[in-house]
């Protein structure tokens, strides 16, 4: 049976990647709760397996089991999502009373079974796999669903919110990883839209025994292809180091205003200091290229130029018309296409996205085609 064969494989899959994610040697944090991210399915499948196997009538109670461990599925996903942008997940938070009212509505269901007779508990079971589905297993599905996307439109919500205000304090988003949460949230929330689809236009059997493992078979190889490729499989040290990275920008309030609340606020400057605010700055970059060292940010200059960040933000987003983000990139750009235009053969393209102050290939590139229209190669060809 094609079925029990694609939840026998996603149980192996998942169970091995999230046991070798979660028992690395001196783990942070993250890593064991992407492993219990990556785990939480493989209960549900082993649920699957039980009913298509037929057990499901002597071991009932996995199936009551599976489902109440799923709703941990999302607060997990929320949480490490907030790990990543140094928000605090520990505070109360009216989603989690979400979770625990369908957990406990789980459990009411499953004392309602037990209180059946042999014969409809029978009936019960059998509906799992034919499309008189038990409407209580729907219920608790049309929730999870529910509490699904509630909890990761509040994680947008939190990274758009952090990205704003990174991208005015930072001049490298791959530096604090960015780009990979971004990515990972947006995976999962497509997934969970492709998947409620799913559920609509087909019978749940078909969706539970068939699709759910066939996607998350590939969504979670391509997850953990891009927590590797974006270096964010942390060790303890590693995570410490990286909180200490972004804590500048963890607590919002504390921190500069994104460029629409700069605009608005009252860092408004007279046209005479914005002017020589504006000169300052263009002839400290061209001086001293600040904006070859990668870990450049807005603290820096502040201190070197003795200007307040939020002035110099204000100065940045109303005469440049960019973040600071984009403005030490187009500096980089401008400097990365000078050494171009003298390239040797002993020089690569790549070697001078670093020298010019990019901590990765795809972030010169990526930066690089956004200002020129062009591929660096392309541009040195030309």
């Amino acid at each position: 049976m094609i079925e029990l064969a694609f939840n026998v494989f996603t149980i192996l899959n998942l169970s091995i990647l999230s046991t070798i994610l979660y028992f690395q040697k001196s783990n942070s944090i993250t890593n064991k709760i992407l492993a219990v991210i990556i785990f939480i399915p493989a209960i549900n499948f082993i649920n699957n397996v039980f009913i298509l196997q037929g057990w499901i009538y002597e071991f009932p109670h996995t199936l009551f089991f599976s489902f109440a461990t799923a709703q941990l599925y999302a607060p997990a996903v929320y949480i490490y999502v907030n790990l990543f942008i140094g928000k605090n997940y520990k505070r109360a938070n009216p989603l989690y009373a979400l979770t625990l009212f369908i957990i406990i509505l789980d459990l009411f269901f499953w004392w309602d079974f037990l209180q059946l007779p042999n014969s409809e508990k029978v009936v019960y079971l059998e509906g799992l796999t034919t499309n008189n589905y038990p409407w209580q297993m729907n219920a608790i599905n049309g929730l999870f669903v529910i509490a699904e996307f509630a909890y990761f439109l509040a994680a947008i919500m939190n990274v758009n919110r952090y990205s704003k205000i990174a991208k005015e304090y930072y001049s490298d988003e791959d530096h604090i990883k960015l780009r990979y949460i971004w990515k990972f949230i947006l995976l999962i929330f497509s997934l969970n839209a492709a998947l409620t689809l799913i559920y609509i236009l087909l019978p749940t059997p078909n969706v539970e025994y068939v699709f759910i493992p066939l996607f998350i078979n590939f969504i979670y190889l391509y997850i953990l292809f891009n927590a590797f490729r974006h270096a964010a499989i942390f060790s303890f040290d590693e995570f410490n180091m990286f909180v200490t990275t972004i804590q500048p920008i963890a607590l919002v309030k504390e921190n500069i205003p994104n460029k629409e609340k700069l605009l608005k606020s009252n860092y408004h400057i007279n046209q005479e200091l914005g002017d020589h605010l504006c000169e300052k700055i263009q002839n400290y970059f061209i001086e001293k290229k600040p904006y070859l060292d990668s870990n450049f940010h807005i603290d820096n200059l502040a201190h070197d130029l003795k200007v307040g960040k939020h002035h110099l933000s204000y100065v940045i987003n109303s005469r440049f018309k960019k973040s600071f983000f984009e403005l030490i990139n187009s500096y980089r750009i401008e400097e990365a296409k000078i050494k171009l235009k003298e390239i040797s053969r002993s020089h690569s393209v790549d070697s001078i996205g670093y020298e010019v102050g990019f901590n990765t290939k795809s972030a010169f590139y990526r930066a690089f085609k956004k200002f020129t229209n062009q591929t660096p190669a392309q541009y040195a060809k030309n």
